[in-house]
């Protein structure tokens, strides 16, 4: 199985810390991302304290791949999630969709190659998320 991240959403965490202040903060959401657009320690403060409980701030978000797996196998993964959306291309080749809750929460309820692949590829489109599912991984 070989799976790669090929587009995410952009500025992830931003929309993520927008999510997160949205629901303390008279201020409108466009506002805030904005002002965090020019704060990136701030996104980074805001983030860092994200809690799963609270997973519809992840869901702002929108993740491709492309998978290199056997029908069988695919099968196998979409039997334990509704969340992620595959298309299949022929000869073995996927496309996946997902969110980063997707991710997390399919990661949390079984580890596996896959769900392992799948962390690893996000490190690049919101490291501190990566770094929070690691954490929780301890």
């Amino acid at each position: 199985m070989k799976l790669q991240l090929v587009a995410y959403s952009p500025d992830i965490e931003t929309t993520i810390a927008t999510s997160m202040k949205t629901t303390t903060s008279g201020a409108m959401p466009s506002t805030l991302f904005n002002r965090f657009k020019d704060r990136p320690e701030k996104v980074a403060d805001i983030v860092g304290r994200v809690e799963l409980q609270h997973g519809n701030i992840l869901e702002h978000n929108r993740l491709v791949w492309s998978l290199e797996a056997s029908r069988s196998n695919v099968l196998d993964i979409m039997l334990r999630t509704k969340f992620l959306n595959f298309t299949e291309l022929g000869d073995d080749r996927w496309v996946v969709s997902g969110n980063l809750r997707s991710v997390i929460e399919l990661h949390r309820a079984q580890r596996d190659d896959f769900t392992e692949a799948l962390v690893e590829t996000i490190q690049e489109a919101s490291p501190r998320i990566y770094a929070f599912i690691r954490r929780g991984d301890e």
